[in-house]
């Protein structure tokens, strides 16, 4: 990513000479470092306060209290999956992550999650069911508070940052259902292909 942006700016200094231009240049530079630091900051802070958030839900158990309430969910889109297990837990804290909109901090209990799932499910060189699941239940990213997004609308001057809300939760719950669908069929046509 380094060397792309380096290649960039090279390109954009070497055509700004060659077109005279290097005064604007340099007053563009300037004017966006002031935004980007500025919207730095507004995400940061952002990040900051919901990933302190998850400490307190890790740290009050509240994590116990939402994966018994998103279990009947999970149970019907895991199939045999140790709801008591490390994994299950692991999933509850990502699940939890991305209802709250922390894309950020769902990342390492993503990892943390798949890495569970493995172990759990004793797999070496292929995924499992549950792993792709997870993937794509991970990547549909249900969000009651899309924050990261709010945050980025709030930086551009939106007046209303969650108006997308939503349209957020149809979109989330749509590709996820599909997704589900689709692995749960596709995954049982693979398996009478191979027992064949």
């Amino acid at each position: 990513m380094s060397t792309i942006v380096a290649i960039i700016t090279s390109i954009s200094i070497i055509l700004g000479l060659y077109k005279n231009n290097l005064y604007n240049i340099t007053n563009s530079v300037m004017d966006n470092t002031d935004k980007s630091i500025q919207f730095i900051l507004t995400i940061a802070g952002t990040m900051a306060f919901w990933g302190g958030l998850m400490n307190i839900v890790k740290e009050s158990k509240l994590d116990e209290k939402i994966s018994s309430l998103l279990k009947p969910l999970l149970r019907r889109i895991f199939s045999k999956i140790n709801l008591s297990g490390a994994a299950y837990k692991a999933i509850t804290l990502n699940v939890t992550a991305n209802l709250l909109g922390l894309g950020n901090a769902a990342t390492p209990l993503g990892i943390d999650a798949m890495k569970k799932i493995k172990q759990e499910e004793n797999i070496e060189n292929y995924p499992s069911q549950n792993m792709a699941l997870f993937t794509l239940l991970n990547t549909a990213s249900i969000q009651l508070i899309p924050s990261t997004i709010a945050a980025i609308r709030y930086s551009h001057g939106s007046k209303n940052p969650m108006d997308i809300l939503p349209a957020v939760l149809i979109s989330s719950f749509v590709t996820l259902f599909c997704a589900v669908i689709f692995i749960k069929v596709t995954w049982k046509s693979e398996k009478r292909k191979t027992n064949v």
